[in-house]
C-alpha cells in the first residue's frame, strides 16, 4: 500500500512539473545607460556611455508563481573614460553571455526578475595607444517586466557586468586592470 501511495505521489509531481515546462522562444533588444569603471593598483577611472544588446532566448518553465528563462545575448558598451592629465580614453566592450532569469510572477502585469550570466568579453581602450584584451565575463541583475500583450513584454532593468580583466604592458611590469559597468536598460521582448 505504501509503495502504491508513494508511486502515485511521485507520478502526480512529475505530471505537474511536466505540464509547467514551456520551451517558448523569444527575441529581445535592449538599450540604455552604462557607467564604466576601469581599476587597477594605480588608478580607478570612471566613464559613461551607452549599451545596446540583442538576445535569443527560451522560456523553460512557467507556472502561476515562477518562471525560468535562458538566453544567448550579445552586449556592446561604449564609454568615455576620464583620465587625469589626458583628453580621456575611449573604451568599448563586447560580450557574449549565456543568461539565466528567474521570473517571480504576480497577479498583475508586472513581473520582477533576477538574472545571472556568464560568457566572454572583448575590450578595447584607446587613448595615446590602443589596448585590446579578452577574458571571461559575468553579470548579475534585477528588474521588472511589464506584459504589454500576450507575446510582447517591456523590461526595465539594472545589471552589474564584470566584462574582462585586461593587461597593460609597461616597462616596469605589466598592470592587470578590471573593466566593470553598472547598466540601466530598457528592453523589448517578443515571444513567438
Amino acid at each position: 500500500m505504501k509503495k502504491i501511495l508513494l508511486t502515485s505521489f511521485v507520478g502526480i509531481l512529475a505530471v505537474s512539473a511536466a505540464s509547467a515546462m514551456t520551451f517558448a522562444p523569444y527575441a529581445a533588444v535592449r538599450g540604455g545607460y552604462n557607467m564604466t569603471n576601469v581599476s587597477n593598483n594605480f588608478d580607478d577611472l570612471d566613464g559613461n556611455g551607452f549599451l545596446v544588446s540583442g538576445a535569443l532566448g527560451l522560456e523553460l518553465y512557467s507556472d502561476a508563481m515562477f518562471g525560468i528563462r535562458a538566453e544567448a545575448e550579445y552586449n556592446y558598451i561604449t564609454a568615455d573614460i576620464d583620465v587625469p592629465n589626458s583628453n580621456g580614453a575611449d573604451a568599448t566592450n563586447s560580450t557574449v553571455l549565456a543568461n539565466f532569469f528567474a521570473d517571480f510572477k504576480t497577479d498583475s502585469v508586472i513581473t520582477p526578475y533576477v538574472s545571472l550570466g556568464i560568457g566572454y568579453g572583448w575590450t578595447t581602450i584607446e587613448d595615446e595607444e590602443k589596448i585590446n584584451d579578452s577574458n571571461i565575463a559575468w553579470q548579475l541583475g534585477a528588474g521588472i517586466t511589464y506584459v504589454a500583450m500576450d507575446n510582447f513584454m517591456i523590461d526595465l532593468g539594472y545589471r552589474y557586468l564584470n566584462s574582462t580583466t585586461f593587461t597593460i604592458e609597461d616597462p616596469d611590469g605589466d598592470i592587470d586592470s578590471d573593466i566593470t559597468s553598472h547598466q540601466i536598460y530598457l528592453g523589448a521582448r517578443y515571444a513567438f
